[in-house]
């Protein structure tokens, strides 16, 4: 659904918000669950967040393709981190109960 709208190449970026009015989601988090759920069906729906950030389709650029990986990994790097800090002050409020 998401994909039939969206252009190939960063540089041809569709913002967030613009693309949720143009698919008819009534928020941007509702546009991004959307875009989850494709995802996890196998879709390959990039973004970026650069100049401006949006959402578009590979173009067959192996640099663009990994470059979005990259970013992904780390976030992912730095939500473990956070988990992790949140998880030792749990372990210590119970340690204290």
């Amino acid at each position: 659904m998401i994909e039939k709208f969206l252009l190939e190449g960063k540089q041809n970026a569709i913002k967030s918000q613009q693309l949720a009015d143009l698919v008819g989601c009534k928020s941007v988090r509702e546009l991004q669950e959307i875009i989850a759920t494709e995802r996890a069906a196998g879709a390959v729906i990039l973004s970026t967040c650069r100049r401006g950030g949006g959402y578009f389709l590979p173009t067959g650029n192996r640099r663009e393709v990994s470059e979005y990986i990259q970013t992904l990994r780390n976030r992912a790097k730095n939500t473990l981190v956070a988990i992790e800090s949140a998880e030792e002050y749990l372990k210590r409020l119970e340690s204290d109960e």
